[in-house]
């Protein structure tokens, strides 16, 4: 499932993050996702930049103020966490 993460590391500025979550599109997931801690992301992109990368980044749960499912290009649902 291809999502946008909003999400801020310092409670102050707001980053968001898009990418690809299979934790989020049912799948069983690693240790940390299946206790609760947070969700990892692979084939990530800052929306700010938009530079891409091919490998993962791992959003605690802690800092994510909400997470939007992407469907055709566009965000569809907010899921609050």
């Amino acid at each position: 499932m291809r999502v946008v993460v909003h999400l801020t590391l310092d409670g102050m500025k707001e980053t968001i993050l898009e990418g690809d979550s299979a934790f989020l599109s049912g799948a069983l997931g690693d240790e940390l996702e299946r206790k609760g801690l947070g969700v990892w992301l692979s084939d990530w992109q800052t929306r700010a930049t938009g530079s891409k990368h091919k490998g993962r980044v791992f959003i605690p749960w802690s800092s994510a103020l909400y997470v939007e499912e992407v469907v055709d290009g566009k965000k569809v649902e907010n899921k609050a966490v």
